[in-house]
């Protein structure tokens, strides 16, 4: 849902605007009601906002220098003016201030609901770039420190093309390397080295809330993070996270936290990257664990294939991220997740229509709730529908008694 706040010195209209928002547009959440911009902007310096509806003749604060407010310091804030008639004109000039629409009183709901739904399309359209954004960063720098990407010349030109499109641009990230020297406590420690990297990846989000955190793999004890953000990272002291991890996680082991570096724009230099690549913090044995994380996503498929799987879930199964296993399991295996998961539910339907269970049932036993896209999928595996195939199944067992008499 997207924080909305609802600005205006008449609570008639305050509560109508709420009320209708509240009932028919559910994506969005009122965060904040208030009688004048004063008080609207105190609550958006501390809590996150999306769009704001505003009068535009208020106390205190009028709506013209409440949007001059949010342009200069909430850039991405949408703003919705109400205006009376006779201040149409004062609305226009709003616009210089990055106002998205005015509405005019009398309140007209159905244009309100035109102004939201816009609002939505944009936000959303916001969030999937940002989405990409981040996923495109984790992937240029997995693949840096993975070592997958060791041309240096490659990688300085898809960091230059990262930061030519502004991806890289806006975010201040550090890789954070978590080392852990084995002791008797830790070795004893019963959920052991997989639900412990999971566990130090929950207390580093716990720990920096508001920040992406991504565990990007480990190699033997060290575990790799990156920390991702559009602000300032946080002044963290080693020593002191480092405790606060322990605190968490309830155990007693030597762990030592090493940023590789503290900002993105210390790599601004094309060849700035060579640093990182340098390094060699890939096992011995990489191959062979990679086919330990193969065989283990492959098992789970095969464990979970009938309920509703999804990338993300074999993803986290295995401690990988789901933009690096989507990658790493078509690299390793020639078959991209969903074509491997569609694999292994037609070889059980298969098996399942020589029995008398129902099409439907085998459907649903196969992870698919729609019969139509399992009749899809089926066509494309075999080339028949369910029902055609089962057909061939019994002339095949048929011809094949007769054979025998």
């Amino acid at each position: 849902m997207y924080p909305l706040i609802i600005i205006d010195d008449e609570e008639i209209t305050r509560i109508a605007v709420s009320g209708y928002i509240q009932k028919k547009h559910p994506q969005f959440q009122v965060s904040g009601i208030f009688s004048n911009g004063a008080d609207a902007l105190r609550f958006m310096r501390e809590n996150p906002v999306s769009v704001v509806i505003t009068d535009i003749r208020m106390p205190r604060m009028d709506g013209l220098e409440l949007a001059r407010h949010i342009y200069e310091n909430h850039p991405g804030v949408l703003t919705i003016i109400i205006s009376g008639y006779s201040e149409f004109e004062y609305a226009q000039k709003a616009m210089r201030y990055g106002v998205v629409n005015y509405l005019l009183k009398p309140l007209d709901f159905e244009e309100l609901s035109r102004n939201l739904n816009d609002a939505q399309k944009h936000l959303d359209s916001l969030k999937l770039e940002t989405d990409v954004n981040e996923e495109e960063i984790q992937l240029f720098f997995i693949d840096l420190i993975s070592g997958m990407l060791n041309d240096t010349k490659e990688a300085a030109r898809r960091f230059e093309q990262l930061s030519l499109e502004g991806v890289i641009s806006d975010y201040k990230g550090c890789l954070t390397t978590l080392t852990l020297e084995k002791n008797d406590t830790l070795t004893q420690w019963k959920y052991g080295r997989e639900k412990l990297a999971v566990s130090l990846l929950n207390g580093l989000r716990m720990l920096l809330p508001g920040y992406s955190v991504y565990h990007l793999f480990r190699s033997g004890m060290r575990y790799y993070f990156i920390v991702l953000s559009t602000q300032e990272l946080p002044a963290f002291n080693p020593e002191e996270l480092s405790s606060a991890l322990f605190h968490l996680l309830h155990f007693d082991c030597n762990l030592q936290i090493q940023p590789s570096f503290e900002n993105l724009e210390t790599l601004s230099a094309p060849s700035a990257p060579l640093d990182v690549t340098r390094r060699n913090i890939r096992p011995e044995n990489a191959g062979r664990d990679d086919d330990i994380v193969i065989q283990k996503a492959m098992s789970y498929i095969q464990a979970h294939f009938q309920d509703d799987l999804t990338r993300e879930d074999v993803a986290d199964a295995v401690f990988l991220s789901s933009a690096y296993f989507s990658r790493f399991f078509k690299q390793k295996t020639g078959l991209s997740f969903i074509d491997y998961l569609t694999t292994v539910r037609m070889q059980k339907a298969v098996e399942l229509l020589g029995t008398r269970m129902k099409v439907g049932e085998i459907a649903r036993k196969v992870g698919y709730q729609s019969r139509n896209r399992f009749f899809i999928n089926f066509r494309l595996y075999t080339g028949y529908n369910p029902t055609e195939y089962r057909r061939q199944i019994l002339r095949m067992e048929d011809e094949h008694e007769d054979t025998e008499e």
